[in-house]
């Protein structure tokens, strides 16, 4: 690195790592997750000065899905700091789910030199950063550090997005005079989308929408948990008479109401599609209405009302089309949806459809209580007599983080959530191997919560780094691991249509051994009478992290995958 003129190292001025650090404190941030390098170690030492706690994790794509949970937890403003070069890249999935799911996150990026090529750490930040949905900044100014940071900060939070923020190390290092601290009350003007009020056309059509409607259904997905639009959305479906069900990001939303079905989509229950498939009207609020929610399309009936709550007019309509598309946030246009009502009501009762038959159908057409074909045998447990007996034996008051693969809807159908923040499922990039680092920033946020984490055991072996993380900060952590010795999503997808699945085939792993050798606890399990440790070490108190081995049958495809992939000899 070239030296520095002296006026630039003047031990009067501030340098530019500090001012950084302390924009970003300014914003509001309470916690950064990463690991430190030569590019941001100075900046991450500074955020800790002001108070910020910092969660080292083993592997950037880790600290970014901790980051990523957390602050779908807690909706603050995360942070993640990461060096230059790898430091960027070995983050870059996990940016890509956190843009993906409107996460607010910020990752400060150390980067070379400006204008050094030569270096081995050197690449184009902006072009890999904006390929994958994140925003790219730079302090390029020393001058304008301070506010630079604090703009990226609030852009974070406003926009609802992954911000990069490259720090090259020559600008780091710069002494500037130190900013005026910003009004905290106009940090949060900025930091906030104001709420803008539906469109008046739209608006009367909606109305005359729902009063026409017999058999309403509101779907409430990962928009109307951002926009904490429960309590109003159970306001509204009690004046209408309405069914709840929510999008599998939405999962826990609705818990414990009568009236929920659950999870809409592949992993509905047999009383939620029936139900759902009866409906005349839909309100979705804050879902995409993608392929997985609408079960490639086959959920909704065609002749219900399709109406589309967003507050981004181009999601409207995007994964399929709508009969009405309602541009706002879910709880502001559920409220003028009920003040409307009220105003126009003439006494008459909900056109609702709730009956003692529709209540009797959904608890007896539950997932839990539908009848299967236990597929266990002396070397393998059914998952989903797995699932139930942990479900059974676990503390109800619960987070249920969820890695991807092909086990995940056998987690959404068979354990209980308590709430919308006891869920998360960081699968909006479908990628595997997040679920163990997500469970960490999850342990964070709700430290009174037992952490539930379920993987493959693909995924698992993907992150398995973090499990140091997770014995090093002492969390109550257990781990479920779906292990089939194999990436089961590949096997039972193409070897059916007639190909050798061997390169995704594995042998066994004993996770259990593994989780002693970092510390931790574990049992394999291959029937529900293997469950006796579980059981005292949740009488113990659920200290640490315990890892259950599941050795699932691998010859079960699931319902759901085979709809997906529409393999009829699956």
């Amino acid at each position: 690195m070239t030296s520095l003129p002296a006026t630039q190292i003047n031990s009067a001025l501030t340098p530019v790592w500090r001012e950084v650090a302390r924009a970003i404190a300014d914003a509001g941030a309470r916690r950064c997750f990463g690991l430190v390098g030569g590019a941001n170690f100075k900046v991450t030492l500074a955020l800790t000065d002001l108070g910020i706690e910092f969660i080292a994790a083993r592997h950037e794509g880790g600290a970014v899905s901790m980051a990523d949970a957390a602050a779908r937890l807690d909706r603050a403003l995360s942070v993640v700091s990461v060096t230059a070069g790898p430091g960027l890249t070995n983050a870059i999935t996990g940016i890509a789910e956190a843009a993906k799911s409107d996460t607010p996150l910020l990752v400060l990026a150390g980067d070379v030199v400006r204008g050094d090529r030569r270096s081995a750490f050197a690449f184009t930040q902006a072009d890999l950063v904006r390929s994958v949905g994140a925003i790219w900044l730079q302090i390029a100014d020393a001058k304008t550090a301070y506010d630079d940071a604090l703009r990226a900060a609030t852009t974070a939070r406003r926009q609802r997005t992954a911000v990069v923020l490259s720090l090259p190390i020559d600008v780091q290092e710069i002494g500037v005079d130190a900013a005026p601290a910003a009004d905290p009350a106009a940090i949060a003007r900025a930091a906030s989308e104001p709420a803008r009020p539906p469109n008046l056309t739209a608006f009367r059509e909606l109305i005359a929408t729902i009063k026409a409607s017999r058999r309403p259904v509101i779907l409430a997905g990962h928009g109307a948990v951002v926009a904490d639009a429960e309590p109003i959305l159970l306001e509204l479906a009690d004046r209408l008479g309405a069914l709840l069900a929510t999008s599998v990001q939405a999962h826990g939303m609705f818990a414990g109401h009568p009236w929920n079905l659950g999870i809409a989509g592949g992993f509905s229950s047999p009383a939620a599609a029936e139900l759902i498939a009866q409906s005349d009207l839909i309100l979705a609020f804050g879902t995409s209405l993608n392929m997985w929610t609408t079960k490639k399309g086959k959920l909704i009936s065609e002749y219900a009302q399709l109406v589309q709550v967003d507050v981004e007019k181009g999601r409207c309509g995007l994964h399929r089309p709508v009969d009405l598309e309602v541009e706002g946030d879910a709880a502001s246009v559920a409220s003028s949806v009920l003040r409307a009502l009220e105003t126009a009501d003439d006494g008459a009762a909900p056109n609702g459809w709730r009956s003692p038959e529709v209540a009797d159908l959904i608890d007896r057409r539950s997932s839990r209580r539908v009848p299967y074909e236990d597929v266990g045998t002396a070397d393998y447990i059914d998952p989903r007599t797995l699932s139930k007996a942990i479900d059974e034996i676990l503390p109800k008051d619960r987070v249920v983080v969820v890695d991807g693969g092909h086990f995940v809807g056998w987690v959404t159908r068979y354990f209980a959530v308590p709430d919308a923040r006891g869920w998360c499922i960081p699968i909006a990039f479908q990628s595997i191997g997040l679920g163990l680092a997500a469970a960490i920033g999850a342990a964070v946020t709700q430290p009174d919560r037992l952490i539930v984490c379920a993987a493959g055991d693909g995924g698992f072996l993907m992150s398995i780094a973090e499990l140091e993380t997770a014995v090093r900060l002492k969390m109550r952590i257990c781990i479920l691991v779906y292990n089939d010795s194999a990436y089961s999503a590949e096997v039972h997808h193409f070897g059916p249509e007639g190909y050798s699945p061997k390169m995704a085939q594995f042998p066994v792993t004993d996770f259990a051994a593994i989780a002693r050798g970092y510390g931790a606890d574990g049992v394999v399990v291959r029937s529900p009478a293997d469950l006796g440790p579980l059981r005292r070490w949740v009488e113990a108190g659920a200290p640490g992290v315990f890892i259950v081995d599941g050795r699932i049958n691998p010859n079960l495809a699931a319902d759901w995958y085979r709809e997906v992939f529409g393999a009829a000899n699956l």
